[in-house]
């Protein structure tokens, strides 16, 4: 099923002609959560170094994505980008990115420049970043600045040493009222531009209740990679806090989304991160949440699988976040 949904996303470009172009300074992803308090400096555009991404590709809308990422104080960090235009998702081969960076990390925060990489034949960028500029412990927002046309996105990386504590959302079916959401959402973006994904009712309230007590926030989603800045347009619109989000890196939905969500998981557990609960609503959350080691009272389940094999069942959000916080 989701090969198909997958399927008919990808064609509908081709099958619906669209007069659908921008300046290429009009950016999507400029919605993305920026949390600084020093304003980015104005940079201008320098052009392209390829004759058709200059008078091409650059003429479409920019759909630019970056990773979020949480490393330990110990391991090497990694940078990664990918850049796309239009609504075939066309990349951006052989242009340079800027890389920026705000560190929370640091008291008097500003936007400096930490280097520069550019795409490869993928539209990516992987950038190490040097042992002896490695970032300290604590959040830190990255912009890839596009020198071509000044289009940019942004990435938090996260770096954590042991006990820094996290609860984890899926988003679809769990903070949406349906796992269909992000598909129905992603496609009216060819005809009216005006559906948006229901959220449940006080899905937000109970993220902002975790942020209170301390935790940090991991949205974590099946959806591929260049469903990031729909998802997070949709976080900040219904007033979700601050979480790093976690795409599927690949171009298609997960065909293993529990092995894919029990993985990523592992990962931040090897670098000592404290997962605390995990909210979800499908078997394969349960199974992925559990396989990490998580007990059934660690894990909440919504929807038509709430109380199965004896998850704590949410069955509306409001008074679960009463039980919540009487038990504080």
């Amino acid at each position: 099923m989701k090969k198909i949904i997958f399927l008919l996303i990808v064609l509908l470009p081709f099958i619906i002609t669209l007069n659908y172009q921008v300046h290429a300074s009009e950016n999507s992803s400029e919605l993305y959560y920026d949390i600084t308090t020093g304003a980015f400096p104005s940079i201008e555009p320098e052009g392209f170094n390829d004759f058709v991404n200059q008078y091409f590709i650059a003429t479409h809308t920019p759909h630019h994505n970056g990773y979020d990422k949480i490393y330990s104080t110990t391991e090497s960090q990694i940078i990664e980008g990918k850049f796309q235009y239009g609504d075939i998702r066309k990349d951006l081969e052989g242009e340079w990115v800027s890389i920026y960076l705000w560190s929370f990390a640091e008291d008097d925060a500003i936007w400096k420049k930490i280097g520069r990489e550019k795409t490869n034949l993928d539209g990516r960028i992987f950038y190490n970043i040097p042992e002896d500029q490695k970032l300290d412990k604590g959040l830190h927002l990255v912009r890839l600045h596009v020198e071509g046309d000044a289009t940019f996105t942004n990435m938090f990386i996260k770096v954590i040493d042991q006990n820094e504590k996290f609860v984890v959302f899926d988003i679809d079916g769990t903070l949406t009222t349906d796992d269909l959401e992000s598909v129905k959402e992603y496609a009216d973006e060819y005809f009216s531009e005006e559906y948006r994904a229901e959220m449940y009712e006080g899905a937000n309230e109970v993220v902002d209740f975790y942020v209170e007590q301390g935790y940090n926030i991991i949205y974590l989603t099946a959806r591929p990679y260049w469903l990031s800045s729909v998802s997070q347009k949709w976080l900040i619109d219904n007033d979700f806090p601050f979480g790093l989000l976690h795409t599927y890196p690949e171009g298609s939905f997960s065909d293993d989304a529990a092995g894919y969500k029990k993985d990523y998981l592992l990962s931040v557990l090897d670098r000592e991160g404290i997962i605390d609960f995990a909210y979800g609503n499908a078997l394969t959350d349960i199974e992925a949440y559990l396989n990490v080691g998580l007990s059934k009272e660690q894990v909440f389940i919504i929807g038509e699988n709430a109380g199965v094999e004896g998850i704590t069942p949410v069955n509306h959000y409001p008074d679960h976040l009463m039980i919540l916080r009487n038990l504080q």
